[in-house]
């Protein structure tokens, strides 16, 4: 006679292994807008271009950052091209966002940045954003 015991609901269930459930490609595209998005979260930081590209209707950032991923297995390399607003010291802001670039890509996708390099563009002043004069 053959009996069957019942699975006991607090049993292991068998997990396969990594290298049988599958991958997950995480795109160059999405790592750059990341990585964009959490530059403009860091004080200090802003777009790309500078008052002369918006000047002469070259400025095609949106007064955003702007950023090249390259993917390569488990591992990232970021080109990033910013502004930094005057007079916040130019290393200190570039310190901390690279340090908030790295942990919003790895936190957020998994993989491991292995550099950040940061291009500053500009020098933008608070009344730079002003279009007229004050004649007060």
């Amino acid at each position: 006679m053959t009996t069957t015991v019942p699975e006991s609901p607090g049993a292991p269930t068998v997990d396969p292994a990594a290298e049988q459930r599958g991958r997950v490609d995480v795109a160059d595209q999405v790592v750059e807008k990341i990585a964009v998005a959490a530059l403009a979260e860091t004080d200090g930081v802003g777009g790309a271009t500078g008052t002369v590209d918006r000047m002469l209707g070259r400025d095609e950032s949106g007064g955003r950052p702007r950023v090249t991923a390259s993917v390569s297995g488990r591992s990232v390399r970021l080109d990033a091209r910013i502004s930094v607003g005057y007079p916040s010291p130019v290393a200190a802001t570039c310190d901390r966002a690279r340090a908030h670039v790295v942990q919003q890509v790895q936190s957020l996708t998994g993989l491991d940045v292995a550099r950040v390099d940061i291009a500053v563009a500009a020098l933008t002043h608070p009344r730079a954003a002003s279009t007229g004069r004050d004649l007060a």
